[in-house]
């Protein structure tokens, strides 16, 4: 699906997934006026408490495994994944029976950049549980800018309930995800005209 008029954020994942619980960090909800935005969009706290409870309700929750980390290090240079050790959703997944629907967005990369921030800012970050970044996009400003949004959206990936999953079975489904994450940027990175484009995954 394509959006052309360059919003990056939940409020396009909202359009795009109807009814999807998006994860945020859990500083913003404790501000009033952005909770009580962010509550009108669905979302929930990325705490794992919360996303258990989510999915013990019936609950499809859209979680960005990267986080913070994937956050400050994303820029229009390249594309990157924080995503080779975060395996606690995986682990909920298995907890709950739930598949793993993975997605990529092409051109959020484009859409915002970022003042790089020293290491002290970026430990402050992982210490407050937000992303501190100082955004900016269109004229300079932290609007974004007008960019296509291409959402590639691949298979659900089986995860059978299981209460207590083993190690080995995180990461054959980890290994999984990965694998698909990667065949849905190379299959259709034609499309958004990134043929040279590669992707990092951390």
């Amino acid at each position: 699906r394509h959006r052309r008029d360059g919003a990056a954020g939940i409020s396009c994942l909202q359009d795009v997934f109807f009814g999807v619980r998006c994860a945020v960090a859990s500083f913003p909800l404790a501000i009033p006026i952005v909770r009580s935005v962010l509550d009108w969009l669905g979302c929930i706290s990325a705490s794992r408490s919360s996303v258990d409870r989510a999915l013990a309700r019936g609950d499809c929750v859209g979680i960005f495994p990267g986080g913070i980390a994937e956050m400050v290090r994303t820029d229009a240079a390249g594309e990157r994944l924080v995503l080779l050790r975060r395996k606690g959703f995986v682990r909920a997944a298995l907890q709950h029976g739930v598949p793993i629907v993975p997605v990529y967005v092409f051109g959020q990369s484009l859409a915002v950049g970022h003042v790089g921030l020293p290491g002290w800012a970026q430990r402050l970050s992982r210490l407050l549980r937000t992303g501190m970044v100082l955004p900016y996009g269109r004229f300079g400003l932290p609007v974004p800018r007008k960019v296509p949004l291409v959402y590639a959206i691949g298979s659900p990936i089986a995860c059978p309930r299981t209460g207590s999953p083993t190690g080995e079975q995180i990461d054959s489904v980890h290994a999984t995800v990965v694998a698909a994450v990667r065949e849905l940027f190379d299959f259709y990175k034609g499309v958004f005209g990134w043929e040279d484009r590669v992707l990092t995954v951390e």
